[in-house]
């Protein structure tokens, strides 16, 4: 929840549109442990996207290309 929080606040700060603002999913990200939103490496996914696979299936992956 917090690691939503964060992300929606910045983007209000920084005027970052969460449907338009694309990151890359880092092997790190990918390999990650626990729940995840099924994310590849190498893969380009918006901010928003990222945070739907963070919080319905609880992706640990999503968390960490947000992070």
């Amino acid at each position: 929840m917090m690691t939503m929080f964060c992300t929606l606040r910045l983007c209000k700060k920084f005027k970052i549109n969460p449907k338009k603002c694309y990151f890359r999913v880092t092997l790190s990200a990918a390999t990650t442990r626990g729940t995840t939103a099924n994310l590849e490496n190498g893969e380009w996914i918006t901010i928003e996207d990222l945070l739907h696979g963070l919080m319905l299936p609880s992706g640990n992956d999503a968390a960490t290309v947000l992070a």
